[in-house]
């Protein structure tokens, strides 16, 4: 790997309509926090510190992208999106999931259905997933593995 990080959005775009804006996002994150060594895998968590089941706020969301050397680029894995379930004894599990890696996506109370089936909701998410890093909304997370 090198400083150079290139995501590839051809094969994120192959399955859904991720936009050069979110890639671009995402690759200014990871060029300003860099690994200290040699890393295949990166995980970014996106959080509200003041998001609860009781005040609601803005969703835990994680990115997960993974280095193929056969492209030389790094490739989306999933986008998970996390809410408060449950009413008397919430707990936060995943509410929205857009896995590339598996070609399905899951959505809380539709179920798991082939990732094409998630394009007009990935649209929507994603358009405010993006407005909610730009306003600068999220804790910013990222591990390197």
């Amino acid at each position: 790997m090198t400083t150079t990080i290139q995501i590839d959005l051809k094969a994120a775009r192959s399955l859904l309509p991720m936009t050069l804006s979110l890639t671009q996002i995402i690759r200014r994150l990871l060029l300003k926090n860099l690994p200290p060594i040699v890393s295949n895998g990166v995980t970014i968590n996106f959080r509200d510190p003041s998001y609860s089941a009781d005040a609601g706020g803005f969703h835990p969301v994680e990115i997960r992208l993974e280095y193929a050397l056969a492209t030389s680029m790094w490739q989306v894995c999933y986008i998970t999106d996390f809410a408060y379930q449950g009413r008397y004894y919430p707990e936060l599990e995943k509410d929205i999931d857009f896995n590339f890696a598996e070609g399905s996506g899951y959505q809380a109370y539709v179920g798991f259905h082939p990732l094409s089936h998630f394009s007009g909701l990935y649209r929507l998410w994603e358009a405010n997933f993006r407005s909610y890093v730009v306003d600068d909304l999220y804790q910013i997370t990222i591990s390197w593995d």
